[in-house]
């Protein structure tokens, strides 16, 4: 979702938000949609699809055996 989010395939909002409260510091970010409710489906749905980049791969973390038993992913 972060590689999404950075690349701004779906939307530029991020940049506009650090825009807006890091650089302008306006405070007023011009958000696109402007609105929530005309955030479709197809634009939430894309940010969980798969990255579309030949030299992608997911990210393979070791599992913590310091962990309590409870807290272990049984995945």
């Amino acid at each position: 979702m972060v590689c999404h989010v950075m690349q701004g395939k779906v939307s530029k909002d991020f940049f506009e938000g650090c825009r807006a409260i890091l650089l302008d510091k306006d405070k007023n970010p011009k958000w696109e949609p402007s609105k929530l409710e005309l955030v479709s489906d197809s634009m939430v749905d894309s940010y969980f699809s798969v990255v579309d980049d030949e030299g992608w791969e997911d990210l393979k973390l070791p599992a913590r055996s310091s962990l309590p038993v409870y807290a272990i992913a049984k995945l």
